[in-house]
């Protein structure tokens, strides 16, 4: 402050008592799996079933999980009719150069006579692409030595009248095409017309066949997003390596300050669920889903692994505020491939797995992580994870402030604020909070937070016992 020298009030504002947290999200989900349309390995922020299928198409038809059916839309549309709202989701494929099934763009060549005049490509690869038909006709009376080629695909009538070749490629360039784009320019085809001709492209492929390479190289676009529950779409723990491929993505996330819990469902063997290998997470962090789910497609009744039920869970966590548990929670389903009894419940839920059961709708038994206590509870997991991002928007605001009893003060008064709506909203019961720093971490720019959270719990069990007189 400078030195004062003419008499008055002088008056300094100091903003620290102003700082509050930011907003924490609870919801997101993030996703990763195959598709018939849309780009490959991008990040696409979701907010609605449509418009997850105006940019990654529509399924397939399902044969029985061992054709490389699409597993992106499949897993989405569960995710959003059991609640799901935001969500980050990439395509992955398999884009190995020397295999055929490969992804590939639908492509389509002008020709004139023999000779090839232009390559065009469908906007994004994969076999929508074959869907796009392609006219060319003469412009009619009034424009002589002109055509009009049209693509259309489903309600999209896109129309151009060109002089020759390179003004169509010159008017796709200054107006982009919704549907395909130019893939090359053959030599000396510039000042020609394209003969007259009215048909669809050809040879897109999905790249379906994706290994969990693929699913790997993909996962990787959605480590900085703030996501706060993952799946691999329709994957579950008898597809080689994509457990270990959740457990090393969950233990990057967490060490970049992107803390996030996964999901995986089990497989089937020789047509049962398969419940044996259930992957262990002692952080709370991996929930595993059973048994698979039914779903009717084309008048028939099909048969989905547990990787689909994952999905639905995910939806229903999403919807819920931290402190909710899912026991006892009803998702939307159309059926599920196996109803066990009392005891088998009983043993399998002992087992760290969060089963789904036909009572009055599709309940989840019990909303439990592959955790031994005390993460087994999803909602302890999520609580803290919560206080996590709070507290540390809370304090990132004073990084390079001063270090003094004053600032601390602030710091302590602003995480005060979060924890106490902690507390009001139910998810904790209590909290105890110290802000502190002696003399030579006041040197070393260094200031202790030092919290004990008591997190609620929900009500798993009801003990009644009964006298009668």
């Amino acid at each position: 402050m400078p030195e004062i020298v003419l008499p008055g009030t002088y008056i300094e504002v100091r903003a620290e008592g102003l700082i509050s947290a930011g907003g924490v999200v609870t919801g997101n989900i993030g996703i990763v799996g195959t598709a018939s349309k849309g780009p490959v390995d991008e990040v696409q922020l979701l907010g609605s079933l449509a418009e997850a299928r105006e940019i990654f198409g529509e399924s397939d038809q399902w044969i029985d999980g061992n054709n490389n059916e699409l597993t992106l839309i499949r897993a989405l549309e569960l995710i959003y009719k059991n609640g799901g709202q935001a969500v980050y989701a990439v395509r992955t494929a398999n884009i190995k150069e020397d295999d055929p099934q490969r992804v590939i763009a639908a492509n389509f060549v002008l020709t004139n006579d023999a000779d090839q005049l232009l390559r065009l490509e469908a906007k994004t690869p994969g076999t929508w692409g074959n869907k796009i038909k392609a006219k060319i006709c003469n412009a009619g009376e009034g424009k002589p030595g002109k055509k009009i080629i049209e693509f259309v695909y489903n309600k999209i009538e896109e129309s151009y009248t060109i002089e020759n070749v390179a003004d169509l490629v010159n008017q796709l360039n200054q107006q982009p095409s919704m549907v395909v784009e130019v893939a090359q320019l053959f030599e000396g085809s510039q000042g020609k017309l394209p003969d007259n001709t009215e048909n669809y492209f050809g040879a897109g492929a999905d790249g379906a066949n994706a290994t969990a390479n693929d699913y790997e190289r993909s996962l990787v676009f959605l480590e900085n997003e703030i996501i706060n529950i993952l799946l691999l779409a329709g994957q579950d723990t008898t597809k080689l390596g994509m457990a270990d491929l959740l457990q090393g993505h969950l233990k990057t996330t967490a060490g970049i300050k992107r803390e996030r819990i996964a999901l995986i469902g089990s497989g089937f063997k020789d047509g049962k669920d398969q419940l044996d290998d259930v992957p262990k997470n002692e952080e709370g962090r991996l929930i595993f889903t059973a048994p698979g789910i039914l779903v009717s497609s084309n008048g028939k009744q099909n048969k989905l692994p547990g990787g689909y039920l994952a999905a639905a869970v995910a939806g229903l966590i999403s919807s819920l505020p931290v402190q909710a548990s899912p026991t006892n929670k009803i998702l939307t389903l159309e059926g599920l491939t196996t109803e066990y009894n009392s005891a088998q419940l009983e043993k399998l839920v002992s087992n760290s797995i969060l089963l789904s059961e036909k009572r009055n709708g599709f309940r989840i038994v019990k909303g439990i992580t592959t955790a031994s206590s005390p993460w087994n509870q999803i909602t302890t997991r999520r609580i803290v994870d919560y206080a996590i991002y709070g507290v540390r928007s809370s304090c990132e605001p004073y990084i390079g402030k001063l270090n003094n009893e004053r600032i601390r003060g602030a710091m302590k008064a602003t995480l005060d604020g979060f924890l106490t709506r902690m507390v009001e909203s139910e998810a904790l019961v209590s909290y105890k909070l110290q802000v502190s720093a002696t003399r030579s971490q006041e040197i070393a720019g260094e200031s202790m937070v030092i919290l004990i959270l008591m997190p609620t719990f929900s009500i798993d069990f009801i003990k009644v016992t009964m006298y009668l007189s």
